[in-house]
């Protein structure tokens, strides 16, 4: 049967589908019907029904095809298709069906959607949509592999085919080995986790490339990477891959504005269509191709053949530049894909878990909703309308869900919280709750922005969608993991969400297009705040002096100007943190100084104020005692301060701590073990210590 699917995919007709169908599909039975008066819109030609599907239980599935009269993209018009294979299922009385939305140049889109009955109700609300986008043009090994496997006889089998767990499982069964590969064959140091670092690089640099390529901002030619490793093995140098090609296409071409000439090895000859293409590449900056201290320092390469068999395995895949929605999966290796395949493959041992895609949305909104209502006098009914209405048709909405309008006096409200509210996931891991959190923010101040009485003058400012997507970076999104890598699979996912909706004329900006975010998401151990031998609480502090205020406020300023590309040495803006908290440290010390002189002076103590008259000369002798230990621990820290740069979350969020005292929301996903099995990852806690 591969060979089948292999020719649909080379040549997309109806009739083929339904011959494939009739041997695959035992309950499959031709019923030829029309879909024409379910199309309103211009976009679709021709539609209709090729057969049902007769499943266990009495379960039925439709076999649909609607021809798309323009060109199919992976990201066109997946809405409107959406929307009109859940108007046909509307009307029918079917548990799911199979649409496959074609154009003429043989590319298909084929969903699965299904619908979720509860009690005699059907909640349109549950329908789901899983997909793969199929081009002639493109290996399509996702879709193959999980076809030929497929069972069509019930529901639960056609879930699996369409499973994003099925796909990743089968991706990382592959992936695994050959990222084992790549550590292996690291060259230039014998340190392991040296070389894990690098080969965890390299492959996210390369997927980001793919990416690239897949947008068409390489030459518009979606196998630039693999014809670049094509020329490179022709030439004579072995082994020359890495070094002499791909260090100047990473901290060159894609570090620099276009119209720059990279530097090349002497004896390398491109064509000059090859060097239009380096010197044209789109400005990416963002510290992804920026050496990265302590590892691309280091003169660490790859062998060409290990990168030849990394290249031969990733490029079998389709690449989808977008992030898989509620409601909406695409089944091909996306910037989710990614975090699901990198959380395992480097941290599930230590119970990192990656929280699937509705948990996450779930989470965020309902946060949202509490958050806002301790915020505003903005009813809750009127707040789950609002997050949660575009949740299932007008008939089926309970109470929560009854339509709801904001008078403009809310609408500027809510868009004035939800512009400024800042949100942290303390492990954070790939990064599955900021971009949660991002999408839910997004969507929401789309819909405030959008609505009919909303204030003029708050419309004619409505920033497009990388933007927004953009300022809820900089403004509310935090995050706190342990791993290094995972904090930069995380930058990754962050990158990837703003690169999907930039427009092909930024491809040419002499401006960075991606935002440094080191001060954004930040390694290190979010429940251990030592520093020396000391243990330090999570704390703000709103009665500091104006000076100190206006330093914060000042680091403030420079860490966005950091983030928008605007300064370029976050070394800097690191010392000034430090900086500031011992100055934090000192203001501390002083005060508690100033008290122990007031409870050493009994004799003003007694004359100026009258609540200090009863209090015990033991009582003052515990206090000056407590005070002058404080001291001293505040020394200590402050001392300690010179030898390491321990993660204490006022140090590194200062502007959140002592300028708003602290997170408007923290959320987050625990650890799946229980709490003996919990290891000290950054090993800074004592057996003992620990134990206790």
């Amino acid at each position: 049967m591969l060979t089948q699917w292999q020719d649909l995919c080379e040549a997309f007709t109806p009739e083929d589908l339904g011959v494939i169908l009739r041997r695959v599909a035992p309950g499959f039975r031709p019923e030829r019907d029309s879909y024409e008066g379910f199309i309103h819109d211009e976009t679709f030609g021709k539609a209709i029904q090729i057969g049902v599907i007769e499943l266990v239980d009495a379960q039925t599935v439709i076999v649909g095809a609607i021809h798309i009269k323009g060109e199919l993209t992976a990201r066109s018009g997946k809405r409107k298709q959406y929307d009109l294979a859940k108007t046909i299922l509307r009307y029918g009385n079917h548990n799911g069906g199979l649409f496959a939305f074609y154009d003429n140049y043989g590319r298909f889109r084929f969903s699965l959607v299904t619908v979720t009955y509860h009690g005699v109700k059907r909640h349109f609300s549950t329908f789901r949509r899983y997909t793969f986008f199929i081009d002639p043009e493109l290996p399509n090994k996702t879709f193959l592999q999980q076809m030929q496997h497929a069972d069509f006889s019930d529901v639960s089998g056609l879930l699996e085919a369409f499973s994003i767990e099925a796909v990743s499982d089968e991706f990382y069964k592959d992936f695994k080995g050959m990222y084992n590969a790549l550590v292996t064959a690291v060259q230039g140091t014998e340190k392991e986790s040296l070389k894990h670092d690098f080969a965890l690089l390299f492959a996210i640099r390369i997927i980001f490339l793919g990416f690239v390529q897949k947008k068409g901002w390489l030459g518009n030619n979606p196998k630039f990477l693999q014809d670049y490793l094509k020329k490179s093995l022709n030439s004579k140098d072995n082994d020359s891959f890495y070094n002499d090609w791909l260090q100047p296409l990473f901290f060159e071409a894609f570090s620099s504005p276009p119209g720059n000439k990279p530097h090349l090895a002497d004896g390398i000859y491109l064509s000059e269509k090859t060097r239009k293409v380096l010197m044209e590449a789109p400005y990416l900056n963002g510290e992804l191709f920026k050496r990265k201290p302590g590892v691309d320092d280091c003169g660490l390469w790859l062998p060409d053949k290990q990168i030849s068999e990394f290249f031969d395995f990733l490029f079998q895949y389709n690449f989808t530049v977008e992030e898989n929605e509620l409601y909406d999966e695409e089944l091909e290796v996306n910037p989710e894909f990614l975090g699901i395949i990198f959380e395992r493959i480097t941290n599930k041992d230590q119970g990192a878990v990656y929280t699937p895609r509705p948990e996450v949305d779930l989470m965020c909104r309902l946060a949202l909703v509490k958050w806002l209502e301790q915020k505003s006098d903005i009813g809750k009914a009127s707040l789950y309308q609002l997050f949660f209405g575009d949740i299932g048709e007008e008939e089926f909405r309970d109470e929560y869900q009854k339509p709801r309008d904001f008078s403009p006096e809310q609408i500027r409200t809510l868009i004035g919280h939800l512009e400024n509210v800042t949100v942290c996931d303390p492990a954070a891991g790939s990064g599955a709750f900021e971009v949660g959190m991002l999408q839910v923010l997004e969507q929401i101040l789309e819909n405030l922005y959008t609505r009919d009485n909303t204030p003029e003058d708050l419309k004619a400012k409505t920033p497009s969608r990388l933007e927004r997507r953009k300022a809820i970076i900089a403004r509310s999104l935090y995050g706190v993991e342990v791993k290094r890598w995972a904090v930069w699979i995380n930058h990754l996912r962050l990158w990837l969400a703003l690169f999907v909706d930039m427009p092909n004329e930024f491809k040419s900006s002499s401006e960075p297009l991606l935002p440094n975010l080191t001060f954004k998401v930040r390694t290190g151990d979010s429940l251990v705040q030592r520093i020396g031998n000391k243990t330090f609480p999570v704390s703000g502090d709103a009665n500091l002096p104006s000076d100190l205020k206006q330093k914060i406020t000042d680091v403030k300023r420079k860490k966005l100007e950091f983030f928008y590309n605007k300064q370029e040495n976050n070394w800097f803006i690191e010392r000034e943190e430090l900086a500031i908290f011992r100055l934090i440290l000192n203001h501390e010390i002083e005060e508690r100084k100033k008290l122990v002189l007031r409870l050493s002076n009994y004799e003003q103590l007694v004359l100026f104020e009258a609540d200090i008259k009863q209090a015990s000369l033991l009582d003052r002798t515990k206090q000056i005692k407590r005070l002058k230990m404080e001291i001293e621990e505040l020394k200590a820290q402050k001392r300690n301060l010179k030898d390491e740069r321990p993660f204490i979350w006022s140090i590194e969020f200062p502007e959140i701590f002592f300028d708003r005292g602290g997170f408007d929301v923290v959320i987050g996903n625990p650890p799946y073990l229980r709490q003996e099995h919990i290891v000290d990852p950054t090993h800074r806690l004592s057996s003992k210590l620990y134990k206790e």
